[in-house]
Order: C-alpha cells, then structure tokens, then sequence
C-alpha cells in the first residue's frame, strides 16, 4: 500500500502530524522508533515516573526507594514508562487508522522508507508521495565542558553499579529537571544547572522531589580552573542538543544535517530534497517561522494538498533522463 504521508519518529510534533494528517483523509503511517527516543519522548516518561513516585512519598517509602535505587532498576523503570507512554500513542494513532510500524527507519530513496524491527525481526518498506521527519533531538554532552572537570554522559550513566552520592546535572531544560527529579527520589543528592527561565512543570516537580535548583555553575563551586574528583562530585552534562538523524541514511537522498545532526528546511518545513519535510525539534533552521508543533503540521500539510505537480509527460522524461546517466556511469 502507498500512503499520502509517512512520518518518521516519536517527537511531540511527529505525532501531532499523524493526527492532523489522518484528520485531513490523508492516508497516513508512522514509524515509531523502538529505541532512539527523541527528548520530548523521555520527558513525557520522566514526568510520568516523577508523578507516580511522587505519590504517597511517605518516610517509609522514601527509604526503600533509597535502598533500592540501582542504575539498572532506574533503567528498567524508565524504559518501562517509555513503553507505556508508547503504547498510549500507538492506541491514538490507531484509533485515528494512523498505519504504525514500531522500528527504526532508514531512507531507501525520497519515497520509500525501510523499517527494521529488532523485537520482530523484521524489515518493512513503506512507500508514501511525502516523508515527515520527526526524530526529534537528543541531549549529549558539549564538546568542551568547563574546565577539565569530569563529565558524564547520559548514556554511560546508567551503566554502572551503584547510584552516585550526589551529583549535578547540567542543563537539559525540561528532560534535565525530569531526570533530577527522578534521581533524587531514590536518594541521589541533586542539583540541576537550568539556564532556561521557564516555569515547566517538571520544574516545579524538581523543587517538591528536593533538587536545588541554581542559575549558574558559579552557584555551586564551578568554575573553569575547578579541580574536583569523580570521588567528590559526579557531572551529568545534557547542555548540547544533537538532532536524531545520523541513522536515517539522509545522504542516500541528497540530505545533510548540520553539525548538530538537524535539519535546514525552506519555506512550510520542506527540506532540498523534494517532498521530504522536517518538523518539531529537529530542524536546526527554517525559513518557516512557525513553532508550535501544530502550526508546523498545519503549514506541512497545506504544502502537500496544493503543491503544483508536474505534467505527467515531464516525470515520464526526468525519470528516462536519469535512468541515462545510472547507465553511462556505470550504476546500472
């Protein structure tokens, strides 16, 4: 089957694309990673996470969260919020006959999409006149951190034994306050670097979990000619924003991310590559000025209901035009 619209990833305006898509009688599909979750995706759990300890957070129940708390536990509480916060948007998608396909994507060519999926063991093409990225960003750390002082990753952090002590995340806005919130329910003395002055939820959800909140690293002793220890202090650095692109093959069709692995796209989100959109989080830069995730979906979707199509001998012609060059090049 051959869909209007497919849309790749699990950032908040991929699924807001889905929806207003299957609203318009585009026949729509989605692929929805099975393990590069966007930002947006791991806040929607941490805040899940968060709320549901939060509960009841009696003294009894505060030191067995304390004497509980592995890394290992901590990954497995937030893949299984991941999975929840996943099947709550495949039962939408489906409920508005969105096609889901759980997997991770990779071009095959400006219309074609392979879709492999690690629990099934399978591999899906999916053919549609137009592809939505949607991947979202992840947080990493920046390329040169304060000083010599000794950060830690997000991915190596839930790698080891034991809980640290204390330790100081910093940045990451809404997934770094999630994520110090969550840390010190299990007894992590936390503090969260947030140069973002907003009054997100998760925010206040890291204030009553008992993070103390700062505005700058000088606050708490850092400083560009600090020495500490990963005895006395560990750092969690999520500052850096990279897109989720680098495992989507974008230069098969004629795509380069920035440095930062985000999209640049022209006017209604549309990237060089004909056809081919960007959306939400991972667009590093648009000519398109719209922000809200549904705005962006709305102005996508007018682009694709009233673009001009080419008559009809023309394609017939490009198409044996560059059958012509495969063969003098030796491709075909």
């Amino acid at each position: 089957m051959r869909y209007d619209i497919a849309i790749i990833g699990n950032d908040e305006a991929a699924i807001e694309m889905a929806c207003i898509a299957s609203g318009a009688g585009q026949r729509a599909a989605m692929a929805l990673p099975e393990q590069r979750h966007s930002s947006w995706m791991m806040e929607q759990a941490l805040r899940r996470l968060v709320t549901e300890l939060s509960v009841d957070y009696t003294a009894s129940r505060r030191s067995l969260l304390r004497r509980s708390g592995t890394p290992r536990l901590l990954q497995r509480l937030l893949a299984g919020a991941i999975s929840s916060e996943t099947t709550e948007a495949i039962e939408l998608l489906e409920r508005l006959g969105v096609d889901v396909f759980l997997g991770e994507p990779r071009f095959l060519s400006r219309s074609s999409v392979a879709i492999t999926s690690g629990i099934s063991c399978q591999r899906t093409i999916v053919n549609a006149n137009n592809i939505v990225i949607g991947t979202g960003v992840r947080r990493a750390a920046v390329h040169r951190p304060l000083g010599l002082l000794p950060f830690r990753r997000v991915e190596s952090f839930f790698e080891g034994q034991n809980l640290p002590e204390s330790l100081i995340v910093l940045g990451g806005a809404d997934f770094g306050a999630g994520l110090a919130s969550f840390l010190s329910l299990f007894g992590v003395h936390t503090s969260l670097v947030s140069r973002e002055n907003n009054d997100c939820d998760l925010l206040e959800l890291a204030e009553d979990a008992g993070v103390q909140i700062v505005h700058h690293p000088a606050e708490l002793g850092l400083t560009d000619d600090a020495s500490v220890s990963l005895d006395d202090q560990q750092i969690l650095d999520c500052r850096r924003t990279v897109g989720f692109t680098e495992h989507l093959g974008l230069p098969a069709i004629g795509i380069e991310p920035d440095e930062h692995g985000q999209l640049w796209c022209a006017a209604h989100l549309e990237t060089w590559c004909s056809g081919v959109f960007g959306i939400g989080s991972v667009v590093g830069f648009s000519a398109d000025v719209a922000e809200h995730s549904v705005i962006q979906a709305e102005r996508v979707l007018h682009r694709i209901q009233h673009r001009i199509r080419r008559p009809h001998f023309l394609r017939n012609r490009l198409e044996t035009v560059a059958k012509l060059e495969q063969v003098s090049s030796g491709q075909i």
